[in-house]
């Protein structure tokens, strides 16, 4: 009975309290650190998620203006760009039951320059200069509160087709 009392008497492998405590408290700040960097990620997904539609967006304008230049030379008004009054197009639907929280981006090109050759003595068109501008807000930004816009900005000179 005197063994089996100091067998029962003796810390070989039980946990005290300290180590209970210590225990949970790393589990706790290992957990806290995986969601923060989870939830950082998911944001960082997002952003460039829209920012890649963005630039989608500005190529297929700068795809249109040089079709457009291609097929019927534009007329005056249309040359001198859209920068007061830019289009606007659907960028993320966040929720599909709301348009409250769509992002919306603002497309706007600049004047369409045709630039003449300087080698040329019969001002033949060397280029066109054709310069599209996406700004849009992210969530939780807005031009009230005075936030930045993200803008990208896409340039794309054209040579001109010879047949």
């Amino acid at each position: 009975m005197k063994r089996l009392k100091h067998k029962l008497m003796q810390e070989d492998g039980g946990i005290d309290f300290v180590q209970l405590i210590v225990g949970i408290m790393i589990i706790s700040i290992a957990t806290l650190g995986t969601f923060q960097s989870l939830f950082y990620g998911y944001d960082q997904l997002d952003y460039q998620m829209r920012y890649r539609k963005a630039l989608s967006i500005a190529r297929s304008q700068v795809e249109y203006w040089q079709g457009r230049i291609h097929t019927d030379f534009p007329t005056v008004a249309k040359m001198n760009g859209n920068l007061g009054s830019p289009q606007v197009f659907s960028l993320d639907k966040r929720d599909l039951t709301t348009s409250r929280d769509d992002i919306e981006c603002e497309v706007a090109y600049a004047k369409i320059d045709a630039i003449p050759d300087p080698e040329s003595i019969s001002n033949e068109i060397d280029h066109w200069d054709i310069r599209v501008i996406v700004t849009w807000y992210e969530p939780g930004k807005s031009e009230d509160a005075g936030d930045a816009p993200n803008t990208i900005e896409l340039y794309a000179p054209m040579v001109p087709s010879t047949l």
